[in-house]
């Protein structure tokens, strides 16, 4: 995802005969949640006068009316971009969500004149989640801001400031489940983890509400958080279905043909907002609010985290790439794209200070950089 500050950015119109039939991809092959890098050449005689389509990912061989625009990444005034996704577990279509199985794939893109179509081969190994065991994939905030836990996929939870361990997974549990989300309790004395298959392990002061079924439709869990309340919590699936457990209430759904969605935020006064990987289309419950992003909206980072403004009324929405985009009221204040850290390690996640004046963006080697009001934190001894 580019570092912009707003929902839209000026794409390039391309020349169309010049571009290129060839897409270049980090990797041919791999589980859902591998992120691969794409690039290509839209074309020469570029301008920042109008938007360029993007590519997408479809089954090999599929018609390309039937499935959605993936993504649109910004294009060099040279004709080149470059973007970075998840292999989703989901693909949206005008018809909702098409679940992705093991098999052959096509990334495609296509010069904006609609002269040169080029297509490069993947091959989809397995639709479980894909993630090293030591990979740090989420963050939660204690209510002062003045500290943080990370959690690995592991389950491993690294307490940092003023926050307290209250456990990590078992090594017996650990060994089979993937934790994609963490949330705190409203007095900070404990927490939740969220795996992949749905099921939600408490810690400390933090009460069992529930978890999903084991086979539950919808593809991996890709999202968690907990009401303001503490007393509930959702769980967002690849497919976009949000489930509620406690006093958390499903409040409405994101349309299927947007998927596959990969973060869920709670808004402080009640709520949840939730975010689409690809377009980063942010709809707000209740009120069933479409904020902002969709189809055509400018990302060189598939969306990998979201966080709520103080007024549950904007987010920042964060890209593997280490970028930052705004959505309603959410002010900007800086962005890891190009740095150090996300050449080595793709960005994970956000989490936004109480204030709204600053947040952090975790990468998956653990690597934390602060904005804003937020400041980074030594190692808890608790």
């Amino acid at each position: 995802m580019a570092t912009v500050t707003a929902l839209s950015l000026a794409l390039a119109a391309c020349g169309g005969p010049t571009a290129s039939p060839k897409l270049a991809l980090s990797r041919a092959s791999g589980a859902v949640g591998t992120v691969v890098q794409v690039s290509g050449k839209a074309g020469g005689g570029c301008s920042t006068a109008s938007a360029w389509h993007g590519f997408r990912i479809q089954p090999a061989g599929a018609s390309s009316s039937g499935q959605l625009i993936a993504m649109t990444p910004a294009v060099a005034t040279d004709g080149t971009w470059t973007a970075s996704f998840a292999v989703p577990a989901y693909l949206g279509s005008a018809s909702g969500a098409v679940p992705v199985s093991p098999g052959r794939y096509e990334i495609v893109a296509h010069a904006c004149k609609g002269k040169v179509r080029a297509v490069a081969s993947f091959r989809v190994t397995s639709s479980s989640l894909a993630v090293t065991p030591r990979t740090s994939v989420a963050m939660a905030v204690t209510s002062d801001a003045g500290g943080y836990w990370v959690v690995q996929a592991d389950g491993h939870v690294s307490a940092f400031g003023d926050a307290r361990s209250y456990g990590s997974l078992p090594a017996q549990v650990a060994r089979t489940a993937t934790i994609v989300g963490i949330a705190r309790t409203y007095d900070n004395r404990g927490y939740w983890l969220a795996a992949s298959d749905g099921h939600v392990y408490h810690f400390g002061d933090a009460s069992d509400h529930g978890s999903l079924p084991a086979g539950a439709p919808g593809g991996p869990v890709v999202g968690f958080a907990a009401t303001p309340t503490g007393h509930g919590y959702w769980l967002l699936d690849a497919k976009g279905t949000v489930h509620g457990f406690g006093d958390a209430h499903v409040q409405g759904q994101p349309p299927t043909s947007q998927a596959p969605y990969s973060a869920i935020a709670a808004r402080p006064g009640g709520g949840y907002m939730v975010v689409g990987a690809f377009n980063a289309a942010t709809y707000l419950f209740p009120g069933d609010v479409h904020e902002g992003g969709g189809p055509g909206t400018a990302l060189s980072g598939a969306v990998s985290g979201i966080a709520s403004t103080a007024s549950g009324n904007g987010a920042w929405v964060a890209g593997l790439d280490g970028g930052v985009m705004t959505v309603g009221d959410a002010a900007f204040h800086g962005s890891a794209s190009g740095t150090a850290a996300v050449s080595k390690s793709s960005l994970t996640a956000i989490a936004a200070t109480p204030d709204g004046q600053g947040y952090w963006l975790l990468t998956g080697s653990g690597t934390i950089t602060a904005f804003g009001d937020a400041r980074m934190l030594a190692r808890s001894k608790g």
